[in-house]
């Protein structure tokens, strides 16, 4: 019996230790899914999020890249620089892949297709202004906006945080 015993609790030495080395690796393997993944992959579904220059910004996923994250809401789309983006509040689930037509998108894309809607666009900046006006020449790096008094400026693509319009 004294034999039995003794193997008995050896058996169970083993399993505390096996059990622990396989808490170990799992902690490990989570660790390691946990760096390979951006906080783009967490923005999916309905959304809220910290915007530079902008503040807080809600609405639905409709992509998500490198680049740029577009937001439907109720009555307006919102498109954000991802490099303005400080705080994700709130996702609903993992962001669906965009795709490789997608992963390519950018401010040239966005900016064209309102310059071909004619809509109004609110750029915001990161430092907090805003400028309102129609689309007329999108630059390599730059969106030349015509203001409600007429005048033309152009906007550095790395100075916008958001743009909101109708599209």
């Amino acid at each position: 019996m004294r034999w039995d015993r003794l193997f008995g609790d050896l058996e169970a030495q083993v399993a505390d230790l096996e059990r622990d080395e396989r808490d170990a690796l799992v902690d490990e393997l989570r660790d390691g899914d946990w760096s390979e993944t951006s906080w783009r992959q967490l923005l999916g579904g309905r959304v809220s999020l910290g915007v530079r220059g902008v503040g807080r910004v809600e609405g639905e996923v409709a992509l998500v890249n490198e680049h740029v994250v577009q937001l439907m809401g109720e009555r307006t789309a919102h498109v954000i620089a991802s490099a303005a983006v400080e705080v994700v509040h709130a996702a609903e689930r993992r962001a669906d892949d965009a795709g490789p037509v997608g992963t390519s998108l950018g401010w040239g894309h966005v900016f064209r297709a309102l310059r071909d809607a004619g809509e109004p666009v609110t750029i915001r900046l990161v430092d907090g202004t805003v400028r309102d006006g129609v689309v007329e020449v999108v630059g390599r790096d730059f969106v030349r906006v015509v203001t409600v008094p007429g005048r033309a400026e152009d906007v550095v693509w790395t100075a916008i945080a958001m743009v909101s319009g109708r599209w």
